[in-house]
């Protein structure tokens, strides 16, 4: 009888361990889920500086109020390996908070001497942005079409970028963005767009998140594939994104 007590005691420590090492797992996966910005404060031992990362991050939750939550993750303990992995964060000054976008994807990050509320909330992405980074996180190159709807040639030109991504063997996506989109305004500016254009623009952004190539109304197909296949040396990310997004 003695046996089976201690059996079921230490049956029920180890899956109470479980659960507490899938806990950050289960809180960023529950976020996603309901479609919430998560601010990912990683450290690696408890103290001063890490309760400075905590409260900086609820100072930028405030702003976001309940479209965002807080996950805390202690990189030291060896359950959050695969994480630590997941958002490269092996070696990485700490405490940093990490901001992951709705989708799960992983949108900048900040280490606790250059964070602020204010520009811990300028790295959530913009809804466009959004599907801009999830794409390079999943390896594809984007054609970013920026347009308004007096525009008559948008069309044709929407349809060109649908059969470049066929040719592409579907790894890029087409992300068509009207200058009317007041919710945009930043990725306009990171895309240095002309808010007085004539006909849509389309900004070709390769897998790596390089601007590769900015062509003006109708663009030959051909044209358009050789733009995304492009590597040139530098490298700019969208909308901000240094972790996840951009090699």
């Amino acid at each position: 009888m003695k046996r089976i007590q201690t059996m079921l005691v230490l049956f029920l420590l180890v899956t109470g361990l479980i659960r507490a090492n899938a806990q950050t797992a289960t809180e960023i996966e529950s976020a996603n889920k309901s479609c919430k910005v998560v601010f990912l404060v990683a450290y690696s031992t408890a103290g001063a500086d890490a309760d400075k990362a905590f409260a900086m991050a609820n100072d930028a939750k405030k702003s976001l109020k309940s479209s965002s939550v807080i996950v805390k993750m202690n990189t030291s303990d060896a359950a959050n390996s695969s994480l630590v992995a997941k958002y490269r964060l092996a070696g990485a000054p700490l405490p940093l908070v990490l901001v992951l976008d709705k989708n799960g994807t992983p949108s900048g990050g900040l280490v606790l001497k250059d964070a602020t509320a204010e520009k811990l909330v300028d790295l959530v992405p913009t809804p466009k942005t959004s599907e801009l980074i999830k794409a390079l996180a999943d390896g594809k190159s984007v054609y970013v079409v920026v347009y308004k709807d007096a525009m008559p040639s948008q069309k044709d030109i929407m349809n060109n970028c649908a059969t470049a991504c066929s040719k592409m063997d579907n790894k890029s996506v087409t992300v068509k963005v009207s200058l009317d989109d007041k919710k945009e305004t930043k990725l306009f500016q990171t895309l240095k767009c002309d808010v007085n254009a004539k006909e849509p623009v389309t900004y070709v952004i390769n897998s790596a998140g390089q601007v590769t190539g900015t062509h003006a109304g109708l663009t030959d197909v051909n044209t358009l594939v050789s733009s995304a296949k492009k590597a040139p040396a530098s490298s700019c990310c969208p909308g901000g994104a240094k972790a996840g997004g951009c090699k």
